[in-house]
């Protein structure tokens, strides 16, 4: 592939991983509303004392969704979201080190990214005190945005850059 045609073609992607974060976070805050909202409907509440920011299309896609779907709802997003960042950051490695092996590089970072948040996560079961389990929640819910955002590509970019300069490093076979 034409050097000029990857470079143009990382930095496209690059934006689209950049406009990801925009809606990454359109999608979790108008849960987070959504989901705000129909707990204190399921609570009793009147419409009209609580403020429903969530977009008309979020809305109409959620429907009538209970908060406790919607919670469940974020976790899928947030799954789904990882895997996405995870192969759009794969790629971008493959396209601008095409003669390295990259895969153990995204591997290490999502790989054990995920599985901190995970392990982070499994602690909140623990019977500890409430304020020690908001800390382990609110731990891996960080894990996990750090995750959900271009930050981890960039870095691995910059990572790659560094590990190749200070090695010898062979092409693969």
């Amino acid at each position: 592939m034409n050097r000029k045609f990857q470079i143009v073609l990382i930095i496209a992607i690059i934006g689209f991983l950049f406009y990801l974060d925009f809606l990454r976070d359109y999608v979790f805050k108008n849960l987070d509303w959504r989901m705000d909202f129909q707990y204190h409907m399921e609570q009793g509440g009147s419409p009209d004392k609580y403020v429903d920011g969530t977009d008309s299309w979020m809305k109409s896609v959620l429907g009538e969704a209970s908060s406790n779907t919607i919670y469940l709802l974020k976790y899928m997003a947030s799954g789904i979201f990882i895997v996405i960042y995870t192969f759009i950051s794969h790629l971008i490695m493959r396209l601008a080190y095409p003669d390295q092996n990259t895969f153990p590089f995204t591997f290490l970072l999502y790989g054990l990214g995920t599985l901190s948040m995970l392990l982070v996560f499994g602690f909140y079961f623990f019977e500890w005190s409430i304020q020690t389990k908001a800390k382990f929640y609110l731990t891996s819910m960080e894990i996990g945005h750090f995750l959900e955002s271009s930050l981890p590509t960039l870095l691995m970019l910059l990572g790659f850059k560094i590990y190749l300069s200070s090695q010898e490093v062979k092409p693969n076979e």
